[in-house]
């Protein structure tokens, strides 16, 4: 019998990462890898794996591809603007976006609250490719 597994995304360590001569500033988590700094050592069955990040205001995740389909749900946040390929526009809080898998995207927060996400990929392995290297990290391709 598989025992049920929780977290809570408030008690998530969150690694910030940015990227030199950028607004990219974001707080993030890949609780389910281990390949990832700050994990919960969960691990999770099937073929999803999961990312959780936060966006102060003014700040953005830099455009990026990962390797997998990605269903991002905006927990809180009250404007941001999204871009996947050459599609754009503004999501909030309660809002879903699917973003086909190597597609270039990113978030910028042009709202006044701290924009919250919860990331699910299709398959259990993500690479996620930037076109800067990561501060701390020291790398532009992370696998999760």
């Amino acid at each position: 019998m598989t025992a049920l597994k929780t977290l809570s995304l408030d008690e998530l360590e969150l690694v910030g990462v940015t990227q030199s001569d950028t607004e990219m500033d974001v707080s993030v988590n890949f609780p389910f890898s281990p390949a990832f700094p700050a994990t919960t050592g969960m691990e999770l069955e099937g073929g999803h794996n999961a990312v959780y990040f936060e966006i102060e205001p003014g700040k953005q995740l830099a455009t990026h591809t990962d390797s997998p389909e990605e269903l991002i749900i905006c927990l809180d946040g009250d404007e941001i603007e999204a871009w996947a390929g050459d599609a754009t526009g503004v999501i909030g809080a309660g809002d879903l976006a699917v973003i086909p898998p190597m597609t270039p995207h990113g978030f910028r927060n042009t709202g006044a609250v701290t924009a919250r996400f919860l990331g699910v990929f299709s398959d259990s392995t993500t690479v996620s490719e930037f076109e800067a290297p990561l501060e701390p990290l020291g790398e532009r391709i992370i696998k999760a």
